[in-house]
């Protein structure tokens, strides 16, 4: 799991989902840039896709949502999540889906200087729950980069990054924050770690509530060269640690980022990054429930061709995971979106597949999910030919 950030660089190729369907448009609203999509899909195969709305004077922009049955019929019109007033800016959306089709999403919103970071309930036609909830609560921090994952009792534990200080001798820290199905916090804000420089977390939890926080660690940024670490950590329901925080690279002449994690039912869960420098390639590890490495870190990509980049992964909760990345063409052409199965014991299962269709332009910053049966749901950004700006699209598919 993941969730796409319109800024990082990232990047794509060929071969068609075996059981994927046809590509197809999800925002309606077509002028300007339509960017930071994110997807939540439930065991039925109902699924929502949320975004950030650009707006053509550059101020504010919203986030919106759209709703999905497992055939990909819209469910509702677009949805806008963010009650803000004009001249706010709303960005980030993360996405989270219950059994019965209700969500949950978590954005930044910033206005007069301040950033911050909160959340909102939604039932399954789309209509509101809950107002806007604050998630983040430090004051002097600005808060970004969220990411959210949910059981199937509804209780969810948001993490993001707090960034104390300016942009030249500031800190950042990863944060979480525990919910139940309700919206109420169980939970204050939650250090996922001591030690400054933390970046891009994301969170996978299980059935119990437990949960693991995947980040990158940055070195001293006075002190460049710097080295970079992929870390984990556990976390039990009521967000206590469970253990260490454990690094997953030790070579500081690499360059790694985009960490990601999911979780299977068990507690078992599987960790992606890309590993660099360039070219990147996908890595992937599987973990049992304790944290304990199944394998080594191996290859996920099978061309080797191009940059890859912008890892994400959903799970069946069981075996099964689909890595999705997006990757350069070789010659500078574009952009292509990918993904590869891989299994729990982490063996690659299948080809890899290209989940867009058109080989035109540039077709990035995916996210997927996926229910127990195997069907999934993958969402990007494509760059409008018609030069409209992005647009947001998705793909269905089964293992």
């Amino acid at each position: 799991m993941c969730k796409a950030s319109y800024w990082i660089l990232a990047a794509c190729v060929f071969v068609l989902a075996a059981g994927g369907q046809a590509e197809s448009q999800v925002n309606t609203y077509v002028e300007h840039h339509q960017t930071d999509p994110a997807v939540a899909m439930n065991d039925n195969g109902d699924y929502v896709v949320v975004w950030r709305s650009h707006v053509a004077d550059g101020r504010g922009g919203g986030v919106y949502a759209r709703c999905f049955d497992s055939e990909a019929v819209p469910l509702s019109d677009e949805v806008q999540i963010n009650i803000s007033d004009v001249g706010v800016g709303n960005w980030s959306p993360a996405v989270e889906i219950d059994p019965s089709g209700g969500f949950v999403v978590a954005w930044v919103s910033a206005g007069e200087g301040d950033t911050d970071l909160v959340a909102r309930l939604f039932d399954a036609d789309g209509s509101a729950k809950t107002e806007e909830l604050p998630v983040a609560v430090s004051w002097e921090a600005a808060a970004s980069n969220p990411n959210i994952d949910m059981n199937s009792s509804g209780s969810f534990v948001v993490v993001w990054t707090n960034w104390y200080g300016d942009a030249y001798i500031g800190r950042s820290y990863a944060a979480a924050r525990v919910y139940d199905a309700d919206g109420v916090a169980l939970s204050d804000e939650i250090a996922v770690s001591d030690r400054p420089q933390q970046n891009w977390p994301d969170v996978a939890m299980d059935e119990s509530g437990r949960f693991v926080v995947s980040w990158i660690r940055m070195g001293d940024t006075y002190n460049r060269p710097y080295g970079e670490y992929i870390m984990i950590r556990q976390f039990e329901a009521d967000g206590a640690p469970s253990g260490r925080e454990v690094p997953l690279t030790d070579d500081l002449n690499s360059r790694w980022y985009g960490p990601a994690v999911e979780a299977s039912k068990d507690s078992g869960f599987v960790v992606t990054w890309a590993a660099g420098p360039f070219p990147y390639d996908i890595i992937a590890q599987p973990f049992d429930s304790a944290a304990v490495p199944i394998t080594p870190p191996y290859l996920v990509n099978t061309t080797i061709i191009g940059n890859q980049g912008h890892p994400c992964i959903a799970s069946n909760g069981a075996e099964d995971y689909l890595i999705v990345w997006d990757c350069h063409n070789a010659d500078g052409t574009g952009c292509r979106v990918k993904g590869q199965f891989c299994t729990a014991d982490g063996e690659i299962s299948g080809d890899e597949l290209v989940l867009n269709s058109s080989s035109d332009g540039r077709h990035w910053y995916p996210d997927a999910a996926m229910a127990a049966d195997g069907r999934y749901v993958v969402v990007w950004i494509s760059e409008n030919l018609d030069g409209s700006g992005y647009g947001i699209f998705s793909e269905i598919g089964a293992k």
